[in-house]
């Protein structure tokens, strides 16, 4: 299904918060009660400089959390624009526009398994919220479907992982895996997925994830073997995030072998089955 962003907003917003929440990560929070009532699970926003045009372009951000008037977005300091971003102050203004893409599944579940890499804890906190009944969000979408979540996080190293005590708080259980070993035995993320389904074969199960694509790949392989529904977000960099462009495209297969989608309509989630890794 194609999103089109007819139903999105682009406005001046200001930052209150800029904060780190783990090595090379940072959370923004913007003030904006226009996206409190549309934005879902899943979804993202474009951001972009108002007062200059290096780089000209906007940059694509998971939705993290939202409040009554605040937005919370969470990125990795990597590119021009995110070491920019940075060492913005309180009151610093940013082109907003958005909410942007699809959404996350909403539909009954026994138990959803959140599995994340790297950056990709970032679109989970809302879905946990809405999964165990803490907090609705965007128009018509079902909250409280799901008996139990597990949020599965990766990451090369403790100092990386962002945002426990958010996911915690949501009444998920929260499983680690580092590959130095800093946080229980070295080990893959994929390795407490397989852990997870093993304990859970009686449920009826769903698996969300975000993260490095080999990553998601290897996860995507876990639930086809498994016959477990399983929903990737693409992180595939972004220039409109309107489908306008094309820079976002994801391979798929289709009845004719395979063919591209945009990442930003018709994205950013796909069913793994879908996707041509």
């Amino acid at each position: 299904m194609i999103h089109f962003a007819d139903q999105a907003q682009a406005i001046e917003a200001s930052i209150t918060e800029n904060t780190c929440v783990a090595s090379s990560t940072m959370r923004i929070r913007l003030t904006s009660s226009e996206f409190r009532q549309a934005a879902c699970p899943g979804q993202f926003f474009m951001c972009r400089n108002v007062d200059g045009s290096d780089p000209l372009i906007g940059r694509a951000f998971a939705l993290y959390d939202t409040g009554h008037d605040w937005v919370d977005l969470v990125y990795a300091v990597k590119g021009k624009f995110t070491q920019w971003l940075r060492n913005r102050p309180a009151g610093t203004k940013l082109g907003v526009w958005g909410p942007l893409g699809n959404s996350f599944a909403c539909t009954p579940v026994d138990h959803l398994i959140m599995v994340a890499g790297g950056i990709g804890q970032t679109p989970f906190l809302t879905l946990a919220r809405e999964a165990l009944g803490k907090q609705a969000y965007g128009q018509g979408r079902r909250c409280g479907y799901a008996s139990k979540v597990t949020f599965c996080y990766g990451a090369k190293s403790s100092e990386y992982f962002a945002g426990l005590d958010d996911f915690k708080a949501t009444g998920a259980e929260v499983l680690l895996a580092t590959d130095d070993g800093s946080v229980g035995p070295a080990r893959l993320v994929t390795d407490l997925l397989n852990d997870v389904l093993a304990s859970s074969s009686n449920l009826q199960r769903r698996i969300v994830c975000c993260g490095p694509e080999p990553m998601m790949q290897r996860v995507g392989e876990i639930a086809i073997r498994n016959d477990i529904d399983c929903q990737v977000s693409m992180e595939t960099p972004m220039a409109c995030g309107l489908g306008i462009c094309f820079t976002c495209v994801a391979k798929v297969g289709t009845e004719q072998e395979w063919d591209y989608k945009r990442t930003c309509v018709e994205g950013p989630i796909f069913s793994a089955r879908e996707i041509v890794w």
